[in-house]
């Protein structure tokens, strides 16, 4: 999230961005909306939903595998 959260402030600048005083507050600006499962039957997979106060028009998504974060993208406000 912080990555993303980096980018974005990157390519829009200091000022319109929420300021964080601590790498960690990014996390007070993600709400999740839900949790998509993938059936895998051999690789248990899973994807977090999320929408970001910085990019109101787009989402986050975040994928895990086995139990590990290994994917993050930003997607439409649909859910792509």
């Amino acid at each position: 999230m912080l990555q993303n959260y980096d980018v974005y402030r990157d390519m829009i600048g200091d000022e319109s961005m929420p300021v964080l005083a601590n790498p960690i507050q990014v996390w007070d600006q993600v709400t999740f909306s839900y949790i998509y499962v993938e059936y895998d039957l051999d690789i248990a997979t899973f994807k977090l939903i999320a929408e970001c106060d910085w990019e109101p028009e787009h989402g986050l998504e975040v994928r895990f595998r086995n139990g590990v974060a290994d994917d993050a993208d930003q997607i439409g406000e649909t859910g792509r």
